[in-house]
Order: C-alpha cells, then structure tokens, then sequence
C-alpha cells in the first residue's frame, strides 16, 4: 500500500512504514520505591515517639506551648500518614481510568497535609489567646526545656533526611512531611524561649511561644499549599525551562519549524507537546526518526519529563 507527503510544489512517493508503537515508560526501579516507602515510613514511627514524649510533658507541666506542640506532632503523624500513602498511590503504574499514572496523588496528600496544618494553628492561637486572658499556671518547667532540647535534636536529623530525600526521589509529599519536622524545630525552640521567660515569672510568655508557633505553622501551609494548588492545577514550567526545551527542539537535525510548544507539571513530573515542522520531501519514516531524536533529547536533557507528545508537519517551502 502507497502513501504520500503532500505540500506546494512536491509529491514524494513513498511506501507505507509499519505501524511503530511509543515505547512504554518504564517505571522507577523497585529498589528507589522502597526508599521513599521507607522514608515516610521512619517520619510515622519518629512522630508517633515525639507524641509520647510531648503527651506525658504536656501533662506534667501545663504548659500550653507544650500542648501546641503536642498538637503539632499529632497532626504531623497524621500527615506522614497521607505522605505514606500518597507515595504508595502515585507509585502505581498508569492503568485503563488513569493513562497518564497516579502522580498527582502526592499533591493531594500534600495539600491534605496543609490543611492540616491550618486547622491545628487556628485551634493553636484561639487556646493561646484564651490563656492570655485567664492565665494558668505552669509547673515542671526544667522537664519541659529538656524535652524540647532532645526534640530540636530529633527534629533536625530527620528533616535533613527528609528534605533530602525528597530532592532525591522528586517527591512533593516527602517535602511537606520535611517540612513538617522543621516547623516542629522552630516551634520547639520558640517554647523553649517562652519556657525561660515562665521560670523568669513571665507566664503569659508561654501562650506567646504558642502563638509563635502556630504563625509559623501556617506559614508554612501557605507556602505547601501553593506548591501543591499549582500542581493540580497543571502549572507550566518556568519560562526559562520552557526556553531551554524550545532550543533542544530547533537544534534537533531535520527540525525547520515548531509551534505550539505547551507543558505542564503532572505532580513532579513533565508532560510536553509541541508541533514540529520538517521538510516536505521526507519520507514518514525519516519524520518519525526526527521526533524519536527530539523525544529522546528532551527526557536526556530533562529526566524530569515523562512524555513527550510531537505531532509531524510539512514546512511549506
């Protein structure tokens, strides 16, 4: 059977090259899913301890910025929870009702985790306020500046493994469970300043420390939110990156033109599509070897992008 490129001024005949089919995107290897699994894993396991330990000083001393605190690493667990499970779900290969996979799953779970975070700080200041205007007082506080020492200990080592772990594997949730970690740092020494001030005989510092605690709380929620709103909502690359994948397009041999040029994030990854122009005189064949040389340049150049979409034109002369 016979087919043929057509454009002003040329008729190629050619024959009609078998039908190819896109090579299927291989999934992230076994071994980089367990670390993830694992890293969420170990974020549940250090919250549920930190609970205990706020929980049992809380009680103890009655300070409020304790109990913010206590609060804070409940809902942290809860947190590390939908990160657990959203990088299980996103993990999952693309299936019939989901052709493009399951990545955008993390986002939800970071934006669950975000709202969260602004539940906890509201209740957070309205106890602080309360507490401000009728003062209780607050015992043990020796107890109270010892476990919040060991707490910015725990704290920092597993943010840090956290935060890099999430730049290792791209992962939007390991991020907001990391970020978790370093609000709860923060938090912990603004209770300590606010613990020093109540042995001083400043109580009312206390529902201070509190407060500072939970303004940092949603700052951070903003911040997350953000990220993750712009992610479902199919945000584009940066100009710049999107300038670059332009220049890796029109430096491809056998590319003349392109034009419509779009991309969007799909939870941390990148889908592209553009249309190319090439030269009329070409065969199908040698069109379609030219968009497998700009597919496989772009996804060398930017493993961050899982699809490229290309669509054959004739350039007219």
């Amino acid at each position: 059977m016979e087919g043929f490129w057509i454009c002003p001024g040329a008729l190629t005949k050619i024959q009609k090259t078998p039908y190819i089919a896109m090579e299927k995107q291989t999934d992230k290897p076994p071994v980089q899913k367990s670390k993830k699994l694992r890293a969420a894993s170990m974020s549940i396991g250090v919250n549920l301890f930190l609970i205990v330990i706020k929980l049992a000083v809380a009680i103890i001393t009655g300070s409020l910025a304790i109990f913010a605190e206590l609060a804070h690493s409940f809902f942290d667990m809860i947190a590390s929870i939908f990160a657990y499970t959203g990088i299980k779900k996103a993990e999952e290969p693309a299936d019939s009702s989901h052709h493009y996979g399951h990545e955008k799953f993390e986002n939800l779970s970071s934006l669950a985790q975000t709202i969260l975070i602004v539940i906890t700080s509201v209740i957070i200041i309205y106890e602080a306020l309360d507490r401000i205007r009728s003062p209780k007082p607050i015992e043990a506080t020796e107890l109270g500046l010892i476990a919040m020492v060991a707490t910015i200990g725990v704290d920092y080592f597993v943010s840090k493994y956290l935060h890099k772990a999430s730049e290792e594997h791209g992962s939007s949730a390991l991020e907001a469970d990391a970020y978790h970690f370093t609000t709860d740092m923060l938090g912990a020494i603004a209770v300590i300043v606010g613990l020093v001030f109540v042995m001083a005989g400043f109580t009312m510092f206390d529902s201070f420390a509190a407060i500072f605690v939970a303004l940092l709380m949603l700052w951070i929620s903003y911040r997350l939110g953000r990220k993750s709103i712009n992610a479902l909502m199919d945000v584009s690359p940066q100009d710049a990156v999107m300038k670059q994948i332009g220049t890796i397009i029109s430096s491809t041999p056998g590319v003349e033109n392109f034009h419509k040029l779009k991309a969007r994030y799909v939870g941390k990854k990148i889908l592209v599509d553009v249309h190319v122009q090439v030269s009329c005189n070409i065969t199908v064949q040698e069109g379609h070897d030219i968009s497998h040389d700009v597919k496989e340049r772009l996804i060398a150049e930017f493993p961050d992008i899982k699809e490229v979409t290309i669509h054959i034109e004739p350039n007219p002369p």
